[in-house]
């Protein structure tokens, strides 16, 4: 099942291009110094209070632009190939436990009683994080394969199902005179798994096209629960990293790339793909 589930992942809607830094570069020794030897970080979480879900598949329902809007609503959830049998509780269990557990073996010290931040306010690296919204949003995802046979091109287009799983987190520092609140987001998708072909037919030459679709279910969602918590986790260890690597280079450098930390294979590089991306506050 997680094979599978892997198969149909489309990490934040694209490919990781992952390049390996230059062993004499500047932000290279200083990301290298962090992964090392990183700083103690604590961590007040507030957990998300429920999960937001939209079903965005109207035009499957009949007579869907006529009804008004509470009635859409209700149309839309109780269509819904898969978030109607979603349970909240269960699924942010899944992500919330999975992102815990994954930044505490990355390093940070994590808090989730509302009182700890009294202890907190004592410590020179704590931030105050707060998971503003988890939503996943249902909807179908347009596919297109062609090939050329002679002087034709053939083409046979799809639609799979398709859901995306985003996360807003909100985060400043505590103890800091002039707190900023940054907002990170990011967004996993899940889809049916496809494979398909054109070939000719070995009787009559036609063009024959020929297709599997592994489909996706409510377990592989759950699944997608627990990947998006240890991702974000993972980008939370480079949002920090790349802060201090900022931080300590000398006066007047800036950084250049974006620097991602795989863990699984110790391999330091720079990415456009992996990792949050910042809507409000220091984008760097």
């Amino acid at each position: 099942m997680i094979r599978n589930f892997i198969n149909r992942l489309l990490i934040c809607s694209g490919i990781l291009f992952l390049t390996i830094l230059s062993s004499c570069s500047m932000e290279r020794k200083l990301a290298q110094s962090f992964i090392t030897n990183p700083p103690p970080i604590s961590i007040q979480l507030f957990s998300p209070d429920g999960l937001y879900k939209y079903n965005h598949k109207g035009e499957l329902i009949p007579g869907f632009d006529s009804l008004s809007n509470s009635r859409q609503d209700s149309a839309l959830y109780n269509s819904s190939k898969f978030l109607q049998y979603i349970d909240d509780s269960i699924y942010l269990e899944k992500y919330v436990n999975a992102f815990i557990d994954e930044l505490r073996s990355l390093g940070f010290n994590v808090f989730v009683e509302e009182s700890i931040d009294t202890f907190l306010k004592n410590q020179p690296q704590s931030y105050l994080l707060t998971m503003a919204q988890v939503q996943l949003d249902e909807y179908r995802l347009p596919l297109e394969d062609s090939a050329e046979f002679g002087d034709s091109t053939f083409y046979k287009r799809f639609e799979l199902d398709a859901v995306d799983a985003s996360s807003w987190f909100e985060i400043s520092k505590m103890n800091s005179p002039k707190p900023v609140k940054t907002v990170l987001h990011s967004k996993f998708t899940a889809s049916d798994s496809f494979e398909g072909r054109f070939m000719l037919s070995g009787f009559s030459s036609d063009v024959l096209y020929k297709y599997k679709i592994d489909s996706l279910n409510v377990g592989d969602i759950y699944d997608l629960a627990r990947f998006a918590g240890r991702k974000h986790a993972n980008y939370l260890f480079d949002y920090f990293m790349n802060q201090y690597v900022a931080f300590h280079l000398p006066k007047g450098e800036e950084m250049q790339d974006y620097l991602h930390y795989d863990h699984a294979g110790k391999v330091l590089g720079i990415t456009d793909e992996e990792r949050f991306e910042v809507v409000q506050g220091n984008k760097k």
